[in-house]
């Protein structure tokens, strides 16, 4: 998978199908059971409105993302609920490291269910940075590529951002190339151009079409990449 920059949504693989960690893709949900989880929480854990904002369920938490502004770019760009649902659903099971958030804080039917209702209720409020102004960080993570793509060295469906930028790369044709601006971005652009050894093709492109980020955050994007050292 090029070296890319995780699907932006990816990591979460969310090709309609699969998705990136072992549970299984996404399927169906109950959006009022899922509100209902998402603001009081499921036996004794943690609700997500504890932690995260979100306008439809008057969720003010400030711990984590707040959840409006971090789908504002994946929905600007015309990313499916069912895609979000699964980025959701993903993010539930396997949560990014240091985040602090602890995995499986629902389980089973009920976190598919909050997963349909994020998905559902995400952007019914002006959002917080929309696309062409959010940051790199934000675009990272609302598009979902941390979930392909580490920030600490893992290997995942994608490589890991760490170290990236500058660092050397062996193609499926056997060219050896650079992961500098012009890649990268390219990369992000037209994820199936050029494609690494030992990744496969169609998995970031099942997700992120050509052209479907725009090429201003795209190079926002890149900046992040740059960034991970």
């Amino acid at each position: 998978m090029r070296i890319w920059f995780g699907a932006f949504l990816a990591g979460l693989i969310i090709v309609v199908g699969t998705a990136c960690g072992t549970g299984g893709p996404a399927k169906g949900g109950n959006t009022s059971n899922g509100r209902q989880l998402f603001t009081s929480g499921a036996g004794n854990g943690p609700s997500c409105a504890s932690c995260h904002a979100l306008a439809d369920a008057n969720a003010k938490g400030t711990v984590g993302p707040n959840l409006d502004d971090a789908f504002a770019a994946a929905k600007a760009n015309g990313f499916k609920k069912s895609t979000i649902q699964n980025v959701v659903l993903d993010q539930i099971r396997y949560p990014t490291k240091g985040s602090g958030m602890p995995a499986n804080v629902v389980k089973g039917q009920d976190a598919q269910d909050v997963a349909a209702y994020v998905a559902s209720a995400v952007g019914k409020k002006p959002p917080g940075p929309p696309s062409g102004q959010a940051t790199g960080k934000g675009l990272y993570a609302s598009l979902g590529c941390q979930s392909c793509h580490s920030l600490d060295g893992t290997r995942s469906t994608g490589p890991t951002f760490k170290g990236l930028f500058g660092s050397q790369a062996k193609l499926t044709n056997g060219q050896t190339v650079t992961a500098d601006e012009a890649y990268l971005l390219e990369s992000i652009l037209d994820p199936d151009k050029q494609i690494v050894q030992g990744f496969q093709p169609g998995v970031m492109s099942g997700v992120i079409k050509k052209g479907q980020v725009s090429e201003g955050d795209a190079k926002k994007l890149v900046d992040f990449i740059k960034q991970q050292k």
